[in-house]
């Protein structure tokens, strides 16, 4: 049986958090050896939705690949490339843009809502989807992972790639396996266990974070007044949100988990959360240190070698609709 091709892409907005690395990054590292190749952009594209004053976009890409690597993505593996380096990206968003209707664009969920919060409704913000339906199908990766915020996307993927594929009658464009992360794919604030753990909030913890900003942050976690601790995030978000994160990081289903901290009330807990995580936060600083020296290097290599792949792709489209 040949292996898979896998495909996922991070936003180029700032430093990974442990919600990128628990819900994101760990299930990768899970599967990396059952895969031929492991295709993860960085969206530096995608991160100009919303424009952002004076943010240096080209180091923060390197820094993410940086941490991605030292996360324990194997180098000769997984091919981390930056997203505006392959012209054809958004070409084949171009291409497709007339199988999808503005009135369709129109109605996603998170068109509405940064049109809302950022207050604007700016182009890129309504068009982003056909550049995210693009990067998934220019790779004729076997399997993509999204969040579970991308739901509406994904269906909108399949409409597109139905809709061109009739257009050409045949299938240029290859369906793959979406898959959406369940325990752990979200994980939620530390302040606000009702919303998700997010780079543009203040209650978050970075990979780079030092030891003391670990201990301030997971004792100032929301939790309840109900010492047991157990799992239950109807109920208990906060305590809940915390046997996630300490279950994903030792490896455990949350049922261990729970086991396990059964004895233990809050201040307990959270003692051995902050143990574990500085542990494992420490392993990844220093492999990113070593990284960031080189990371340029790694990307630009990696960017020439899927830069044939999607020129392979394009050309075969571009053939068809007599383009070529």
């Amino acid at each position: 049986m040949s292996k898979l091709r896998f495909f996922t892409g991070i936003q180029a907005s700032g430093t990974l958090t442990l919600g990128n690395y628990l819900g994101a990054i760990y299930p990768i590292l899970k599967i990396q050896d059952e895969c031929e190749i492991i295709i993860i952009m960085i969206a530096d594209l995608h991160s100009l939705t919303v424009p952002k004053p004076n943010f240096n976009y080209r180091k923060n890409c390197y820094e993410i690949a940086s941490l991605l690597y030292a996360c324990g993505l194997k180098e000769e593996k997984c091919k981390i490339f930056i997203q505006s380096e392959i012209k054809e990206h958004t070409e084949l968003a171009w291409l497709l843009s007339p199988y999808i209707t503005v009135g369709e664009l129109g109605r996603m969920i998170q068109y509405k809502e940064k049109k809302k919060s950022e207050e604007t409704g700016n182009l890129a913000l309504l068009s982003y989807p056909v550049l995210m339906v693009a990067d998934i199908f220019l790779y004729d990766a076997d399997l993509v992972v999204v969040g579970q915020d991308q739901q509406q996307h994904l269906e909108l993927a399949k409409n597109i790639a139905k809709n061109f594929n009739n257009f050409c009658g045949k299938e240029l464009l290859k369906l793959p396996t979406f898959d959406i992360p369940k325990f752990g794919a979200k994980i939620m604030d530390l302040k606000d266990p009702t919303k998700k753990m997010s780079k543009s909030g203040n209650d978050y913890i970075s990979l780079l974070d030092e030891p003391e900003k670990i201990v301030k942050k997971i004792k100032g976690a929301l939790t309840d007044s109900e010492e047991k601790i157990y799992y239950d995030p109807a109920k208990r978000p906060g305590i809940s949100n915390l046997i996630t994160i300490y279950a994903l990081l030792n490896d455990q289903k949350k049922e261990e988990a729970e086991r396990e901290l059964q004895n233990s009330n809050h201040y307990q807990f959270k003692l051995k959360l902050i143990d574990l995580l500085n542990k494992k936060l420490s392993v990844i600083q220093k492999s990113y240190s070593d990284y960031f020296f080189r990371i340029q290097e790694i990307v630009e290599k990696n960017n020439k070698h899927l830069k044939i792949l999607a020129e392979k792709k394009m050309f075969l489209i571009k053939k068809e609709l007599k383009l070529k």
